[in-house]
């Protein structure tokens, strides 16, 4: 008898000793499995050519502004379903910069396609700015979402503001994730951008600029 209690006692040290080593080999597995990369994300090539209005006079356009959480580059949505309130980030899903950089890109280049844009304030050239309020994916259904982009432009010259007015631009989602929230978030910029330009393109820029501000 002692010695097959001896023998039992070495056989669960054993079983123990294995357990320890299944554990740490398991553990090591899992710790050099592969990890998923990060998809990155741009709002893809922008037309050449403008069927917009053209502007009226020479433009300077001001570095777009947005909130502190824009500052970086993930990829924001809403369950407006379950919690408007909130906003989350794609874990695996990354703009290759912020969206404020990437709309003050598109901008650029929309209202050069449509006329002259100018990198000096003068007195007699309008500035426009553009402040970026809202940009993320809504899910209105766990099965349905678009892009939203919502802005304020104020266009000022010397003498002060000549007008001002909020944008929102919404654009389906062709897919629930976020590849399908890159597609709508562009297509959403680019409609408020053109919104914004043909609103600026009516304003009475080549004229004396009255004085006080004028807002809608």
């Amino acid at each position: 008898m002692p010695m097959l209690s001896v023998v039992l006692r070495r056989t669960r040290r054993c079983t123990l000793a294995l357990s320890g080593v299944s554990a740490l080999i398991a553990l090591a597995a899992c710790s050099s499995a592969p990890v998923a990369p990060t998809a990155l994300y741009d709002f893809g090539l922008a037309s050449a050519t403008s069927g917009g209005a053209r502007l009226p006079t020479a433009l300077r356009v001001t570095e777009v502004a947005g909130p502190g959480w824009m500052d970086g580059n993930a990829i924001f949505y809403r369950l407006a379903y379950a919690q408007g309130q909130r906003t989350n980030a794609y874990a695996n899903s990354r703009w290759v910069e912020s969206p404020v950089n990437l709309f003050d890109a598109r901008l650029r280049n929309a209202a050069a396609a449509r006329g002259q844009v100018v990198s000096y304030a003068a007195p007699d050239v309008p500035s426009l700015r553009v402040e970026l309020v809202d940009f993320s994916q809504v899910f209105d259904r766990p099965d349905a979402s678009r892009g939203v982009v919502r802005l304020r432009a104020t266009v000022f010259q010397s003498r002060g503001v000549i007008d001002q007015r909020v944008v929102q631009a919404d654009a389906p989602a062709p897919s629930t994730d976020a590849a399908g929230g890159v597609v709508a978030l562009t297509q959403a910029s680019d409609k408020a951008i053109g919104e914004v330009l043909d609103w600026v393109a009516g304003l009475p820029l080549g004229a004396a600029v009255q004085s006080g501000a004028h807002r809608r």
